[in-house]
C-alpha cells in the first residue's frame, strides 16, 4: 500500500525544473545572431509560465502539505 510515486514522475518538481531551466538560460544571456533572440526569449518565457503553471496544478493534485 506505498501510494508514493517517484519523485522524476512529480508534477511540481518538474515545473519547478523548467522554472529553474528557463531562468538560468536566460540570465546566461546568450548572444544570437540575426532575428533569433527576440524568438529565443520568448520561447524561454514561455517554458518558465508553464513551470509555473506546472507547480500550481502539481500542488492542487498533491494529496499533502508541502
Amino acid at each position: 500500500m506505498n501510494d508514493l510515486k517517484p519523485a522524476s514522475r512529480s508534477l511540481t518538481l518538474r515545473g519547478a525544473a523548467a522554472m529553474a531551466l528557463a531562468y538560468a538560460l536566460s540570465r546566461l544571456g546568450l548572444d544570437v545572431d540575426g532575428g533569433a533572440q527576440p524568438a529565443i526569449e520568448a520561447l524561454l518565457d514561455l517554458v518558465f509560465a508553464l513551470g509555473a503553471m506546472g507547480v500550481g496544478v502539481g500542488r492542487a493534485r498533491a494529496a499533502g502539505p508541502l
